[in-house]
């Protein structure tokens, strides 16, 4: 009996362990898993936090693009039009003296070359076609503003894009000027090509040109020059988008940025 006994009390000390021992690793296993919880949870938090910060940063940005524009056309684009109406009155009460006429020539071409540039200034700070018109018709005018006789830009749209929201029209419109600009300035490019397209439920924007190329990891190395590479990527995550850059040293280059229109954070800026 007392056998039998003392067999039971080991048993049933042993399953007390065993017990134990299963409460401990479910109790640690559930606290591990509400711990990678609340870190999930807390880094969710901070991208959110980061995008938000980002988009202020964007639209900050763009609000003082457009009070540099305004004080261009309203400020100095209405003195030197007041300066060129006073040329022109100046010139009519001159007399034929060949010389005075010249200067008075010379400089009220001057101005002109000045009021183009000061209008210039202006839309590239607000692009007011984009505004009025939408992605489509301000893509037009960037790529005719930029053709010449040695260098072709193209659009190619196929796809309807009235209807993308406004903040990402923004969005691939400065991510055109950023890759034109560095294109022509740097890939010594004969054609630049600007494709835009919608394929189901995303949106993506390509420019493609047939320069010199580059080394993607050296720029992104130096920060001024890859300051404006680091600036599509930002604005990009603003709307939940990507970028991919298809990119070598001596050949052509591909930049695709896309993003999906059923993201909810990009319904979130639209509203």
């Amino acid at each position: 009996m007392l056998v039998m006994s003392t067999g039971m009390t080991v048993v049933i000390g042993s399953a007390v362990l065993v017990g134990m021992a299963v409460f401990i690793i479910v109790f640690v296993a559930y606290y591990q898993q509400r711990q990678a919880k609340q870190q999930l949870a807390l880094k969710e938090i901070q991208e959110q936090h980061r995008r938000e910060l980002m988009a202020a940063t964007f639209r900050g940005q763009e609000a003082e693009r457009q009070r540099l524009a305004e004080d261009l056309h309203d400020s100095i684009g209405t003195m030197l039009s007041v300066t060129k109406m006073s040329l022109n009155q100046l010139n009519r009460q001159l007399d034929d003296a060949e010389n005075r006429r010249g200067q008075l020539h010379k400089t009220r071409d001057m101005l002109d070359e000045t009021m183009s540039n000061v209008r210039r200034i202006s839309r590239d700070l607000v692009p007011t076609t984009l505004q009025r018109f939408g992605l489509l018709a301000s893509l037009e005018e960037l790529a005719d503003r930029a053709t010449n006789d040695e260098l072709r830009v193209v659009l190619d749209c196929p796809s309807p894009v009235d209807h993308l929201p406004q903040a990402l029209q923004l969005a691939f419109y400065r991510i055109s000027q950023e890759l034109l600009n560095n294109a022509i300035r740097h890939a010594r490019a004969e054609t630049i090509t600007i494709q835009l397209y919608c394929v189901g439920p995303d949106a993506r924007l390509s420019v493609i040109d047939d320069g010199v190329g580059f080394d993607l990891d050296t720029i992104l190395e130096d920060k001024k020059a890859g300051l404006g590479l680091r600036n599509i990527e930002s604005r990009l995550s603003v709307v939940d988008g990507h970028v991919t850059f298809d990119v070598a040293p001596g050949r052509g280059s591909r930049i695709h940025a896309q993003v999906s229109l059923d993201t909810p954070l990009l319904v979130t800026l639209t509203n």
